[in-house]
């Protein structure tokens, strides 16, 4: 709720938002309750922060005599005894102001990756060797942990994708786990990625068992890939080695949704990328840099039907062109 908060403060706060994206937020204020409370709880302890007055103020663009009374920042609370009142506001504006400092961290380094044994930050794509000689590539904000015993050799893949190297163990098969099943390989090289609700894995060598939570089995050859899920395992094709063109920094798009091209970008870029459901079907060919997601966006609003709107360098909003 903090992030749709915060996207919501850097768009109508940007001096591009028009009136119709400020309808729209006033229709999320009262969709919900949590919304409203929500809004008000973290604008209004910003409001003074070192983030700067907010001020009452509605986008540039809006009608002059609009009926819209609701301000960006709420009318103050009623009168509250000295004490208490510098008490609240002091606690609010730390909670407001760490809230904020928290949500622009995440975009540079994931809060959660403090407690991996092994991760990447926004844009940052890095090699790991591991103690038995096996390397690990990270994909951006990827995140492991790493359970070595003289029975196995284990990565927990948490977050994102990583390409395994494997040294050769006869004695411990090297394992990667995911939330969906286990990928198994004595000597090889292959990728896995942990989306949601399924896995992904690609083989560039040799050839992988796959174990599903449910106990389904399969095997996937070098030269392919296959996604599965905690059930079962899809057949492997070829053109799922596409899902590895992130280890050479590249989207290789063949027909894909826009949207899955989008959420490869997403790791490669601060903020927020948002694609409308319409935008997102679209089917995209091409092959766009992981390093330069401007350029990438550029490409892709050249290329198809699409208009990319940057309200601020941390706020990218994309719609079907008009």
């Amino acid at each position: 709720m903090a992030d749709q908060v915060i996207n919501w403060l850097l768009l109508l706060r940007s001096g591009k938002a028009t009136a119709q994206d400020y309808n729209d937020f006033l229709a999320w204020r009262a969709a919900d309750p949590v919304h409203e409370n929500a809004w008000q709880q973290l604008t209004g302890s910003l409001a003074g922060s070192t983030f700067g007055r907010l001020g009452d103020a509605y986008p540039a663009g809006y009608p002059a005599g609009s009926t819209a009374t609701q301000p960006l920042i709420p009318p103050p609370p009623p009168a509250i005894a000295p004490p208490r009142r510098r008490f609240l506001a002091g606690s609010l504006a730390l909670a407001g102001t760490g809230a904020f400092a928290a949500y622009v961290g995440n975009a540079f380094y994931p809060l959660n990756n403090v407690a991996a044994d092994a991760a990447t930050a926004t844009g940052e794509r890095r090699r790991y060797v591991l103690s038995d000689g096996s390397q690990l590539l990270l994909d951006a904000r990827s995140r492991v942990n790493l359970d070595f015993t003289p029975a196995y050799r284990q990565v927990r893949l948490l977050d994102g994708a990583v390409t395994v190297s494997v040294a050769p163990d006869a004695r411990r098969p090297f394992l990667v786990q995911t939330a969906q099943g286990t990928v198994r390989a004595l000597g090889t090289r292959y990728m896995v990625r942990q989306q949601a609700q399924r896995t992904v894995v690609v083989v560039h060598e040799h050839e992988v068992e796959v174990e599903t939570m449910a106990g389904a089995h399969g095997t996937i050859r070098a030269g392919t890939g296959a996604r599965f899920d905690n059930a079962r395992m899809d057949t492997p094709r070829a053109e799922l080695m596409a899902e590895a063109a992130w280890e050479a920094g590249w989207v290789d798009a063949r027909g894909r949704p826009l949207a899955e091209v989008i959420a490869a970008l997403r790791p490669y870029r601060s903020g927020t990328l948002r694609v409308s459901m319409a935008a997102g079907g679209l089917p995209v060919s091409g092959h766009f840099p992981l390093d330069d997601t401007d350029a990438a966006l550029d490409s892709l609003q050249d290329l198809m039907p699409i208009h990319v709107r940057r309200f601020t360098p941390w706020f990218v909003s994309i719609n079907v062109a008009t």
